[in-house]
Order: C-alpha cells, then structure tokens, then sequence
C-alpha cells in the first residue's frame, strides 16, 4: 500500500508541470524522497470567479471592471476546457518534516517530473527554496489528473478594463474617465505553486511557475498588442518535456513581510526573490498603425521594496 501511495505522489508531480508525455518507471531513491504521511488535500474539480468591479479609493478612484477567471480555452495550441479544474492543493504545517504530503517544492518538482516525461527538462536555478522549520505553514497547488498533462492546469483571466474615476462617482459603479488598460486576456497553463509562511515572523513567501499568452490596450496612449510570457529562449530556461513557449514557464517568486525603513517608516516590505521570463509583444500597433514586434529574451528581475501610506 505504501508503495502504491508512492507512485500516485511521483504521478502527481509529473502533473504539476505544463506539458504531456508518456510516463516511465521511477526506481525506489526517487520514490522514497517523495513520501508523505499527513496533511489536508484539497481537490477542486470546477471553479470560476466573477467580479463586476473592484474600486481602490484614495481621493478618486481606480476602478477594474468585469474580471473573470475560469479555465483556458486552447493557449500555446492546446485544447483547454474552459473550466478551472484539475487542481490539488496540499496544506501542511510542518513538524520535524517528516509528515509533508509534498516535500519537495518549486523547481525540485521539475526536476522530479523531467524523469517521468520523454524529452527532460530543465530549470535556471534561480527558485529561491525556504527554509521549512517546525510549526511553518506550506500550501502546494497542482494539477490532479496526470494523464494529459497539456491541458493541466489551464487557466484564462479576462479584464474589461482598468480607468480613473472622480471621488464624486458611486462605489461599483465608476463612471470611467481615463482608461488605463482595456480587454486584457491571457490564458495559460500553471506549474509548481506554493505559499509558504513562516512561524518564526519571517513572512509569507510566495513561488509560481506559469506561462501566459492573450492580447491588451492602452487606451490612453493609443497602444495595443499581443503578449506571451514563456522561457523558452536564451541561457535560462525552464520547460518540461517539449522546449518550446507551450511547455516552458516563468518562474515568479516574492517575499512579503513587515518592514521599517532607514527613516523608521513602517510598512510592507516586499522582496522579488526572482521573476525571469522571455516576453513578446508582437504585432504593435500606436493610433491604428503597425510598428512591429518586440522579443525580451532571458528577462531576470529581483530587488526590495517598502509599500507604506503617505
């Protein structure tokens, strides 16, 4: 039985990537750094979020209106649902370690799942892995299903817009003034996920492997384009089973925490541990006209910052 638990976990892994492949046998080293005996496992099976609009008011408004989040509908050639599914999420708090449901986390899960996919894969080395002590909160999102493991887990994200309102307009209803952004949409596939939150007051540490591709406007500046988000090009690459943009991610991984700054100023401190990707924008157009395309290769950002009122 224990053997058999074994296999579903390493099964499981292989899911929390973005590509298919067939599987292949594992031998029992690989197996026994898999094992888990405690947890809550949390399988979600349909899901989708609708918001007619969500308003941050400081003296006027910023208002985004019509968000909607369900699952993809074919991003990078394949052949989503539509449906937000497929999902586990594994919540843990650590003890002596030895009771994870999933003790192996970020890039770790690539490797693992590079030996159960044809083809390999590789990661750039850059995930940031915390540190697990006694009484530390792990959550681990993933797919459920691993026998097509290009659909797993799909996801599209629509926004109608996001404009400026005056202080004198009615919360959920914000008659927009200048629109900032307008008819966002992306969809993609989501690889390894994890919030980690540390016991000692070291803070919430965010991780996710991901890649996206769909279109925006700018609207007040007469812009509009098609976007990719992937890291697929270049020295640092990360992908599964296929190096291409359908099966490669970009990894994003922060840091968040109370902060004071050299002032004494109390605030929100947010560290970007790492955000690499390869990025295109393509088929530019400014007032209508085509002005060309524009590729980011072997993107790579961290640094720290202090969020606090003013």
């Amino acid at each position: 039985m224990k053997g058999l638990k074994k296999i579903a976990l390493v099964a499981a892994i292989a899911a929390a990537s973005t590509a298919h492949a067939d599987m292949v046998s594992l031998d029992d080293t690989v197996l026994g750094n898999t094992t888990g005996q405690a947890g809550l496992t949390i399988d979600i099976h349909s899901a989708e979020v609708k918001m007619g609009a969500v308003d941050y008011k400081d003296g006027g408004f910023i208002s985004i209106k019509d968000v909607k989040l369900t699952g993809g509908t074919g991003a990078f050639g394949g052949t989503g649902d539509g449906i937000l599914n497929d999902i586990q999420i594994m919540v843990d708090v650590v003890g002596d370690g030895s009771d994870l449901g999933r003790n192996n986390m970020g890039e770790t899960l690539i490797d693992l799942a590079s030996v159960v996919v044809s083809g390999g894969g590789a990661v750039s080395g850059h995930y940031d892995a915390p540190v697990l002590s006694d009484g530390d909160l792990l959550i681990s999102v993933s797919a459920t299903d691993f026998t097509n493991l290009l659909n797993q887990v799909d996801y599209s994200l629509d926004i109608g817009s996001v404009g400026l309102g005056k202080s004198t307009e009615e919360i959920g209803n914000i008659s927009t003034g200048t629109v900032l952004i307008s008819d966002f949409k992306i969809s993609g596939y989501f690889g390894p996920t994890e919030i980690f939150i540390d016991s000692d007051g070291g803070g919430m540490n965010i991780s996710t492997y991901f890649n996206a591709e769909g279109s925006l406007k700018v609207p007040f500046m007469g812009v509009e384009t098609k976007i990719a988000i992937h890291n697929s090009r270049g020295a640092d690459k990360v992908w599964l089973a296929v190096d291409d943009k359908g099966h490669s991610m970009a990894h994003a991984q922060l840091n968040v925490n109370k902060g004071t700054s050299a002032k004494g100023i109390n605030g929100l401190a947010i560290e970007l541990q790492n955000f690499e990707a390869d990025i295109d924008f393509e088929d530019i157009t400014i007032g209508g006209s085509a002005i060309g395309s524009v590729y980011l290769t072997d993107l790579r950002m961290t640094g720290t910052a202090l969020v606090y009122g003013h």
